[in-house]
């Protein structure tokens, strides 16, 4: 066996690889800018700072939108739904981002850092946040959820009280704070169902607003004390002038649903109010939303506006798939993207031959397959099915190279290429049912033609014809769903595979000896981990290991004996999030693998005893996938993708 890196690399200190700590050999490859942009908020100071909600986190501008920069270290779901600011925000720094899943974040510090919060030990999924406009005297902050109704904070964010006496129902759609809500100023919430209610007492409780149509609302906002506008799916815009008691039809889209209005108080002490449609039309306002002018906004590409802010008099727009659109003055709209790199990376694989055919595809949230083959110097779009939904996985035949097969995941549908990916089909032979998590390729696809398909409620299909037939397996994991597969590299001996399956409570390690016909149960934790990853070694011996599973804030792996309980090794500080581990195509030589975490990549070349965090930068981002590619017998390289929609490449 060859000497590994560890015996020919100098270590500093904290034994790190210096030569594998090298700023100056990461290049970023790709950078996907754009992207949905739920939320938009602006400080009122008119120093230019904006905050966009994204699905890759928050970014923030200082320049009234022209530039953006990530700012979502510590937030723990990246699927940011909505973002407010303090109206005191130059002296007091305060945001509030909402999040999918994992609640509602706040940040002290002008967005460099975030904290989450919990509502008496529960975090659920806040889908709008509003601070109050007397913020800096009342301290109030009032999220809407999901499923929980309405939870309001009275000193900033330290702690919260659950309110739904009135609330008819408990999915907030919509939220706008009045001035003066301590002394008896309205607060309104709409809900998905189309409801309007109303709140006089900081959202204790609530009072359904009866209106004369049943036009469901969109978003609202408060002009001041006693006058709002909302919008609505109908394209209509509303206006009342009794604290929301009354409502009056004051402009229509003629069906083209107005998702955004926002209001700016203005140099002369007036107010401009714009609102937006997802047909792509701006209207504007300067006599408190009494009358409204016109203009078309977005070209007729297929984009949809979502939100709408004002920054300094320059208006900001949200789109689905298209980021943000700018528009000054008399100035043409025109797309404000520069560093909104928000359209995520889900999966990337690297071609077995990439010394040779510089091959890479990658599965993305909204862009489909994306495809390069010279080395990420161009890129081509070879799968775009928005009806497909998200591309969560993507794997490449071992002998891709000869063969061209590829095959992916999208939407929980499985798609099949035998063109080098350049066109895909959705695979037959599957039950209308399936919803597909993960797809594995035996290392020895092109003599045995096998390969695997894990998914929802225990489901796995196996296929011993290079997918031509398939036959569905019980795994005996019932209401689990399958997270990861992975075959023995010495497949065509041992006929050994690998898989982990989780539900609520509980995660569990699964094992083949017989080419996946039957599994046993081989190790389990009593928790609920989300996701899960497994890379083995070609030392790897049925029943025992080693193998390496990548779950939560751990790396896991098998005693010696194969039995008993599996050593938790604490790769980086609490909390970081393991997404996903691989190792070296010649692993049994450099004893090289690394794990893609929510604080950077991580790198082991001790066979995966000793971990360290790579320098450069990406340490400290969310990197969704790594992959490490044998060039020659004394060049690696690493590819790494960032969640948020970028490809970076270490050479070493």
């Amino acid at each position: 066996m060859a000497a590994r890196f560890a015996a020919a690399e100098p270590r500093d200190e904290h034994r790190r690889l210096v030569a594998w700590s090298s700023n100056m050999n990461w290049e970023r490859l790709l950078a996907l800018e754009g992207g949905t942009v739920g939320s938009i908020a602006c400080a009122t100071d008119r120093s230019g700072t904006a905050f966009v909600a994204t699905l890759a986190g928050v970014f923030r501008s200082t320049d009234r939108g022209q530039r953006w920069e990530w700012i979502g270290r510590g937030l723990i779901s990246p699927f940011v739904q909505d973002v407010a600011v303090s109206p005191d925000f130059e002296r007091d720094g305060v945001v509030a981002a909402a999040t999918a899943v994992s609640g509602l974040h706040m940040s002290y510090d002008r967005g460099a850092n975030w904290i989450r919060l919990e509502f008496w030990g529960v975090r659920p999924t806040v889908t709008r946040v509003a601070i109050s406009p007397d913020f800096a005297r009342d301290n109030v902050v009032v999220a809407g959820t999901q499923h929980e109704g309405v939870y309001v904070s009275r000193n900033r964010g330290r702690s919260w009280n659950g309110y739904a006496a009135g609330l008819e129902d408990t999915e907030i759609s919509a939220i706008a704070i009045a001035p003066g809500v301590s002394e008896g100023g309205a607060i309104l919430a709409a809900t998905e169902t189309g409801t309007l209610l109303r709140s006089t007492d900081v959202g204790r409780t609530w009072q359904r607003v009866v209106r004369s149509d049943s036009d469901p609302l969109e978003c609202c906002a408060w002009i001041n004390r006693t006058t709002a506008v909302a919008g609505t799916v109908s394209g209509r815009l509303l206006r009342t002038t009794d604290r929301g008691k009354h409502w009056d039809s004051v402009w229509s889209a003629d069906g083209d649903t107005v998702n955004g209005v926002a209001v700016e108080a203005e140099p002369d002490g007036g107010r401009l109010v714009v609102a937006v449609t997802g047909g792509g039309r701006l209207a504007s306002s300067r006599d408190d939303g009494l009358t409204w002018t016109e203009q078309p906004l977005l070209p007729s590409d297929g984009a949809s506006a979502l939100c709408v802010a004002i920054s300094d008099g320059c208006v900001l727009i949200g789109t689905q798939r298209s980021g943000v659109v700018r528009c000054t003055g008399d100035e043409t709209p025109a797309a404000a993207n520069a560093g909104l790199v928000s359209r995520p990376i889900l999966d990337i694989a690297i071609s077995p031959a990439f010394a040779k055919d510089g091959t890479m595809v990658l599965g993305t949230l909204q862009d489909g397959v994306l495809v390069s083959r010279d080395d990420g110097a161009t890129w081509t779009t070879t799968l775009d099915d928005p009806g497909l939904g998200p591309v969560t996985a993507i794997r490449l035949s071992p002998d891709f190279d000869c063969d061209g097969i590829a095959g992916g995941i999208a939407g929980g549908h499985v798609v099949w290429s035998v063109d080098g990916a350049r066109s895909w089909v959705r695979m037959g032979g599957l039950t209308a049912a399936s919803a597909a998590n993960v797809l594995e390729f035996s290392p020895v696809f092109g003599a045995d033609g096998h390969m695997a398909i894990g998914g929802q409620h225990g489901m796995l299909y196996l296929s011993d014809d290079h997918g031509e037939t398939w036959r569905a397996i019980w795994s005996g994991l019932d209401g689990s769903d399958f997270l990861a597969l992975a075959y023995s590299p010495n497949f065509g001996q041992d006929r050994a595979m690998v898989a982990a399956a989780g539900d609520a409570q509980r995660l569990v390690v699964i094992r083949s000896n017989d080419a996946g016909d039957t599994w046993t149960p081989w190790v389990e934790y009593d928790t609920s981990l989300g996701w899960a990853s497994l890379a083995i070694p070609p030392s790897f011996k049925p029943d025992v290991g080693p193998l390496l599973l990548a779950a939560r804030d751990r790396i896991a792996t098998p005693p010696s004996s194969g039995r008993g309980p599996w050593p938790g090794m604490q790769v980086a500080e609490s909390g970081v999030a393991m997404r996903q581990v691989t190792l070296s195509p010649d692993f049994e030589n450099d004893g090289l693998a690394a794990v893609a975490t929510s604080d950077g990549v991580y790198l082991s070349d001790t066979e995966g005893r000793e971990w360290s965090r790579m320098d450069g930068p990406l340490a400290g981002q969310a990197v969704e996938r790594v992959s490490i590619s044998v060039v020659d017998a004394g060049q690696r390289t690493i590819h790494a993708a960032l969640g948020r929609g970028e490809l970076w490449k270490f050479t070493k």
